[in-house]
């Protein structure tokens, strides 16, 4: 195979997958999506307002998913390019150990908590907070499963493991709520949703336990714990940037202004998730190239340039038609936040951006962008907290998310 021939293959397989990674994440928002209208429907406002209360204070976790996902992904990414499949048995059998306990361990902490959890929530019933949090175990070992799958470039399996579990979680859970368990029933969905993704991962890395162990197959968690901390602290720092502007907001603005401005945000933030699986993909790529000493800056190009189409057209779509897409989600009422779209959009588009730079750079174990991350964050929470009004607060977004990308692509340029 020529290198023109071997380039092709390369940027066809890229597009390739993640067009499959776009495909389940798209089902996986539409399963969240009628999740969330069913049991505005079924439940009464009261439950309703429980359900979304605890699932938000659930979500909390999802930096630490994030984190583990991402060290599983770049340590099997390492350990595939030199061959090493007992290394991955190894892994994936030490992490489901570890993280069994430490999830069994945070989950007894919040069983005792849980007397506190629902007197802070307003929730009568601490069982629902009990059945909830039950997913803590899973939800901590089955992102190290999927970062598996991401590490050895599985994504179908990833694919259907992601939108799985939204399915699930829509399946169980209005059952449940239809055969009369109300708010329990929705949360119960939510753990049997992680029980059953589970079991499907595990199924797609069957064929892992087939590899002999041996003591070159040996995992050291000192490394992985090494790799996970920068990368935690990088995630978090990110994944704060795009969700404290809501918090400051509703802490310093009106009533008013902060629901018009909560209507800016979810519309907004379209232009962050559509293209997020384009993150999937960079990070498993540029890792292994990395590991194999070969090119691998092209693999950011392409992701940013993915983003940029997909965000950029629905930022397009947002200053073109404001008040129709206004309109015809919300109704005329927040009609007034119109001009306001299209700028918040372009926002979420450089933090999109962002993300697959972060990704890239702690997938060639430039973790020291951490730091970086973080003092963006604090420079962005010093200026939010000395604004007022909502076209400065927007502004703000626009310029720390571009001023973040735009740094984060010269540092990484400069590592090729």
């Amino acid at each position: 195979m020529n290198l023109t021939t071997k380039l092709s293959a390369l940027r066809y397989g890229f597009y390739r997958d993640a067009f499959i990674m776009m495909v389940a994440m798209t089902l996986s928002n539409f399963f969240n999506y009628l999740y969330q209208l069913l049991m505005g429907r079924l439940l009464t406002p009261q439950e309703y307002g429980e359900l979304f209360s605890l699932l938000s204070l659930f979500y909390i976790f999802s930096v630490l998913s994030n984190t583990v996902n991402a060290s599983m992904t770049k340590f099997t990414a390492v350990y595939k390019v030199n061959n090493e499949y007992g290394k991955i048995k190894a892994l994936l059998i030490k992490a489901t150990k570890s993280l069994s306990l430490l999830g069994i361990g945070v989950y007894v902490v919040l069983i005792l908590l849980s007397p506190f959890i629902s007197s802070f929530l307003h929730i009568e019933n601490r069982v629902y907070v009990i059945a909830l949090f039950a997913s803590i175990p899973f939800g901590l070992v089955l992102p190290a499963h999927q970062g598996i799958l991401r590490g050895l470039q599985r994504f179908v399996a990833l694919g259907v493991s992601v939108s799985s579990w939204a399915l699930f979680k829509l399946i169980f859970g209005v059952l449940l709520v239809l055969l009369g368990y109300g708010v329990l029933g929705g949360v119960l969905g939510v753990f049997l949703a992680h029980v059953g993704a589970f079991l499907i991962t595990l199924l797609f890395l069957r064929d892992l336990f087939g590899y002999r162990d041996g003591d070159n197959h040996k995992v050291e968690l000192t490394d992985i714990i090494k790799y996970s901390v920068p990368a935690f602290l990088a995630i978090f720092a990110y994944t704060t940037m795009w969700n404290i502007d809501v918090i400051l907001v509703k802490h310093y603005l009106s009533p008013t202004e902060a629901g018009n401005y909560s209507a800016i945000s979810v519309l907004g933030k379209i232009a962050l998730f559509a293209p997020g699986a384009v993150s999937m993909v960079v990070f498993p790529k540029a890792a292994e190239n990395h590991e194999r000493g070969e090119g691998h800056f092209h693999i950011l190009l392409r992701g940013l340039a993915l983003v940029s189409l997909i965000s950029g057209g629905i930022v397009l779509a947002y200053a073109l038609f404001p008040e129709f897409i206004i309109t015809f989600i919300y109704g005329e009422k927040y009609l007034s936040v119109a001009p306001y779209l299209w700028r918040y959009g372009l926002a979420m588009m450089f933090f999109a951006m962002a993300s697959v730079t972060i990704n890239y750079m702690l997938s060639i174990n430039k973790t020291k962008v951490a730091w970086y991350v973080l003092g963006m964050l604090i420079v962005e929470i010093g200026v939010l907290s000395i604004t007022r009004d909502i076209l400065t607060i927007i502004n703000t977004l626009i310029a720390i998310g571009l001023i973040t990308v735009s740094t984060l692509l010269v540092s990484a340029w400069r590592q090729v």
